[in-house]
Protein backbone atom coordinates (compact mmCIF):
# COMPACT_ATOMS: atom_id res chain seq x y z
CA UNK A 1 0.00 0.00 0.00
CA UNK A 2 3.05 2.24 0.44
CA UNK A 3 4.56 1.86 -2.84
CA UNK A 4 0.90 2.67 -3.88
CA UNK A 5 1.03 5.82 -2.19
CA UNK A 6 4.09 7.24 -3.62
CA UNK A 7 3.07 6.69 -7.21
CA UNK A 8 0.10 8.71 -6.51
CA UNK A 9 2.07 11.39 -4.89
CA UNK A 10 4.37 11.31 -7.64
CA UNK A 11 1.85 11.92 -10.21
CA UNK A 12 0.17 14.48 -8.81
CA UNK A 13 2.55 17.70 -9.84
CA UNK A 14 2.08 15.89 -13.31
CA UNK A 15 -1.22 15.93 -13.55
CA UNK A 16 -1.51 19.17 -12.25
CA UNK A 17 1.36 20.58 -14.72
CA UNK A 18 -0.97 18.49 -17.48
CA UNK A 19 -4.25 20.42 -16.63
CA UNK A 20 -2.50 23.71 -16.49
CA UNK A 21 -1.24 23.50 -20.00
CA UNK A 22 -4.56 22.32 -20.91
CA UNK A 23 -6.35 25.24 -19.38
CA UNK A 24 -3.73 27.57 -20.80
CA UNK A 25 -2.12 25.76 -23.73
CA UNK A 26 1.41 24.48 -24.88
CA UNK A 27 4.12 26.90 -23.87
CA UNK A 28 6.15 28.06 -27.51
CA UNK A 29 9.53 28.67 -27.54
CA UNK A 30 11.02 31.88 -28.90
CA UNK A 31 13.80 31.11 -31.53
CA UNK A 32 17.02 33.65 -30.95
CA UNK A 33 19.61 33.79 -33.27
CA UNK A 34 22.96 32.36 -31.54
CA UNK A 35 26.03 35.35 -32.02
CA UNK A 36 29.52 34.80 -30.80
CA UNK A 37 30.73 36.85 -27.84
CA UNK A 38 34.16 38.38 -27.38
CA UNK A 39 33.88 38.26 -23.85
CA UNK A 40 37.10 38.39 -21.50
CA UNK A 41 40.01 36.78 -22.67
CA UNK A 42 43.23 36.88 -24.65
CA UNK A 43 42.73 36.83 -28.43
CA UNK A 44 46.18 36.46 -30.79
CA UNK A 45 46.45 37.15 -34.46
CA UNK A 46 49.98 36.84 -35.36
CA UNK A 47 51.75 36.07 -38.82
CA UNK A 48 55.56 36.47 -37.05
CA UNK A 49 57.98 34.12 -38.31
CA UNK A 50 62.03 34.05 -38.51
CA UNK A 51 63.80 34.41 -41.83
CA UNK A 52 65.43 30.85 -42.38
CA UNK A 53 68.73 32.09 -44.16
CA UNK A 54 69.60 35.11 -42.34
CA UNK A 55 67.40 33.74 -38.96
CA UNK A 56 65.60 37.72 -38.49
CA UNK A 57 62.27 38.26 -37.01
CA UNK A 58 59.84 39.18 -39.66
CA UNK A 59 55.77 39.97 -38.76
CA UNK A 60 53.80 41.21 -36.46
CA UNK A 61 51.60 40.04 -33.91
CA UNK A 62 48.36 42.22 -32.23
CA UNK A 63 47.22 40.99 -28.94
CA UNK A 64 44.06 42.02 -27.45
CA UNK A 65 43.53 41.11 -23.79
CA UNK A 66 39.22 41.85 -22.75
CA UNK A 67 38.33 41.92 -19.24
CA UNK A 68 35.10 43.74 -17.77
CA UNK A 69 37.77 46.42 -16.30
CA UNK A 70 38.61 47.68 -20.16
CA UNK A 71 40.23 46.67 -23.40
CA UNK A 72 44.56 46.37 -23.54
CA UNK A 73 45.55 46.31 -27.33
CA UNK A 74 49.31 44.81 -27.83
CA UNK A 75 50.89 45.66 -31.05
CA UNK A 76 54.41 44.04 -31.79
CA UNK A 77 56.76 43.78 -34.66
CA UNK A 78 59.88 42.27 -35.01
CA UNK A 79 61.63 45.02 -33.77
CA UNK A 80 59.02 46.73 -31.40
CA UNK A 81 56.28 46.36 -28.89
CA UNK A 82 54.23 48.99 -27.86
CA UNK A 83 50.42 49.44 -26.07
CA UNK A 84 47.94 51.08 -28.46
CA UNK A 85 47.24 54.72 -27.13
CA UNK A 86 43.44 54.75 -28.37
CA UNK A 87 41.02 51.80 -29.11
CA UNK A 88 37.78 51.33 -30.15
CA UNK A 89 36.07 47.73 -30.62
CA UNK A 90 32.26 47.82 -31.28
CA UNK A 91 31.12 44.37 -30.10
CA UNK A 92 27.82 44.63 -32.53
CA UNK A 93 29.86 44.68 -35.89
CA UNK A 94 33.26 43.24 -34.66
CA UNK A 95 34.98 46.65 -35.75
CA UNK A 96 38.19 47.34 -34.57
CA UNK A 97 40.08 50.68 -34.73
CA UNK A 98 43.32 51.76 -33.17
CA UNK A 99 46.56 53.86 -33.07
CA UNK A 100 49.97 52.82 -31.73
CA UNK A 101 52.42 55.75 -31.52
CA UNK A 102 56.07 54.64 -30.98
CA UNK A 103 59.54 55.42 -31.82
CA UNK A 104 59.10 54.89 -35.19
CA UNK A 105 56.24 56.57 -36.08
CA UNK A 106 52.10 56.00 -35.90
CA UNK A 107 50.64 53.11 -36.84
CA UNK A 108 46.77 53.12 -37.32
CA UNK A 109 44.65 50.02 -37.91
CA UNK A 110 41.00 50.11 -38.65
CA UNK A 111 39.49 46.54 -39.74
CA UNK A 112 37.40 43.87 -38.55
CA UNK A 113 37.41 40.66 -35.89
CA UNK A 114 37.05 37.09 -37.12
CA UNK A 115 36.74 33.88 -35.37
CA UNK A 116 39.71 32.92 -37.24
CA UNK A 117 41.16 36.24 -38.33
CA UNK A 118 42.12 39.82 -37.90
CA UNK A 119 41.15 41.78 -41.46
CA UNK A 120 41.71 45.26 -42.59
CA UNK A 121 44.19 48.28 -43.18
CA UNK A 122 47.31 49.76 -41.82
CA UNK A 123 48.29 52.89 -42.26
CA UNK A 124 52.15 53.81 -41.11
CA UNK A 125 54.52 56.30 -42.64
CA UNK A 126 55.15 54.34 -45.61
CA UNK A 127 51.42 54.43 -46.79
CA UNK A 128 48.12 52.34 -45.87
CA UNK A 129 48.50 48.93 -47.12
CA UNK A 130 45.88 45.70 -46.28
CA UNK A 131 46.51 43.40 -43.28
CA UNK A 132 45.38 39.41 -42.51
CA UNK A 133 46.51 37.99 -39.33
CA UNK A 134 45.50 34.75 -38.73
CA UNK A 135 44.36 33.99 -35.00
CA UNK A 136 46.84 32.04 -33.22
CA UNK A 137 45.03 29.60 -30.84
CA UNK A 138 48.58 28.42 -29.65
CA UNK A 139 52.50 29.84 -29.73
CA UNK A 140 54.28 28.48 -32.78
CA UNK A 141 58.10 28.63 -31.96
CA UNK A 142 60.02 30.24 -34.61
CA UNK A 143 58.02 29.36 -37.34
CA UNK A 144 59.92 29.32 -40.76
CA UNK A 145 58.65 32.58 -42.91
CA UNK A 146 57.17 31.56 -46.37
CA UNK A 147 59.31 31.58 -49.32
CA UNK A 148 58.79 34.94 -51.28
CA UNK A 149 56.61 34.66 -54.42
CA UNK A 150 57.24 36.90 -57.54
CA UNK A 151 55.47 37.36 -60.32
CA UNK A 152 52.19 35.75 -60.66
CA UNK A 153 53.14 31.54 -60.05
CA UNK A 154 52.34 30.56 -56.95
CA UNK A 155 49.84 31.63 -54.30
CA UNK A 156 50.65 33.86 -50.86
CA UNK A 157 49.63 33.36 -47.69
Amino acid sequence: MQVLKRVLMAGLPLAALASTMAATGPARAKSVAAKPVWATGTFVFADLCTASESGERAGRRITLRRSPTGDVLVYETASQSAQAESLTLDDDTKALSFLVGGERGNVAFRGTLATDALVGTVEDETGAYPLRLRRVLRSHAHEACPPDVTGSIGTRR
